[in-house]
């Protein structure tokens, strides 16, 4: 079976990772396991993975099995009813991060997880 991990280029220095789990609808413990392994894993390689339009049953699945005891909760953006805004919220938290957005300008992870600015962000899902 294809793993999270096989989806991803080999490269050892990405920091910052946005799983985007929108889609996963109705899931179960094999699909739990899979998130907690790639999430474990990447967080151990020192990648800060922040998720996505998570929905309300997966994360109610996750806090059931601990996850919420070890991963920061600031690295959760939960659905909204706007397309794509969690994962907005996501990639400005994640320049923020890093210390500056994409024009390099310095910004605070406080800011860009608010998303309380107007400037554009671009990213590829």
């Amino acid at each position: 079976t294809l793993s999270l991990h096989d989806a991803l280029p080999i490269c050892d220095d990405i920091k910052y990772l946005v799983l985007r789990v929108k889609r996963v609808r109705n899931p179960d413990a094999v699909v739990i396991e899979r998130i907690e392994k790639f999430v474990r894993e990447e967080s151990d390689r020192g990648v800060a993975v922040l998720l996505a339009g998570v929905q309300a049953d997966l994360w109610t699945l996750l806090r059931n099995v601990g996850f919420d005891k070890w991963f920061p909760s600031e690295n959760v953006f939960p659905e909204e009813e706007e397309e794509f805004s969690a994962t907005l919220k996501a990639v400005r938290y994640a320049h923020a991060l890093r210390g500056f957005d994409e024009a390099q300008q310095p910004v605070t992870a406080v800011a860009a997880a608010g998303n309380g600015d107007a400037k554009h962000y671009y990213y590829l899902v």
